[in-house]
């Protein structure tokens, strides 16, 4: 059986394979969503850092991050593509999330995946006031239709999924 790592490449050559594939005329658009993404993303961690969610989730050792293997997703790593961004090496095999290191996660808040930006545990969603939830919902929402968007550049559902969805569990 192939590797965790050697399926990670894999699925980061189809990823540059497809966007090598893109008419250049659709290069700017895809940049200013992608840009969208990114400012959405940092929007929802700036909300929850106001409840100081950071001190929670290190805390608590990221027990929600064990499945994290699966929530890179194609746009994401798409996202680093388009900026030119140094891609993190997944740390399979430390029994949590191969995206979280001793110091923290391996991606910007930026650069993270859907999953990860928009869970909020009971600790986090309980200190947010009904204003917060409602604008993290909203920039949730916001977030999806950016992501339906990115993918329609691309054919069939070939931009839908994780990196890593082809992978045995």
């Amino acid at each position: 059986m192939k590797e965790l790592g050697a399926h990670w490449h894999d699925g980061v050559r189809e990823v540059e394979r497809l966007f090598m594939g893109l008419p250049k005329e659709q290069l700017p658009r895809l940049r200013e969503l992608a840009d969208q993404l990114k400012a959405l993303k940092e929007n929802l961690q700036e909300l929850v850092a106001w409840v100081d969610a950071g001190s929670h989730c290190a805390a608590c050792g990221g027990a929600c991050c064990v499945a994290g293997k699966f929530h890179v997703s194609r746009v994401d790593l798409l996202v680093y593509l388009l900026d030119r961004a140094p891609l993190f090496e997944p740390l399979f095999g430390n029994g949590l999330c191969p995206y979280l290191a001793p110091d923290g996660c391996l991606m910007p808040a930026a650069y993270r995946p859907f999953n990860c930006i928009t869970f909020n545990c009971e600790r986090i969603e309980d200190r947010l006031t009904e204003m917060q939830r409602a604008a993290f919902y909203q920039g949730e929402r916001e977030l999806k239709r950016c992501y339906g968007e990115i993918r329609s550049f691309f054919p069939g559902n070939s931009m839908h999924g994780a990196v890593l969805a082809d992978c045995p569990a």
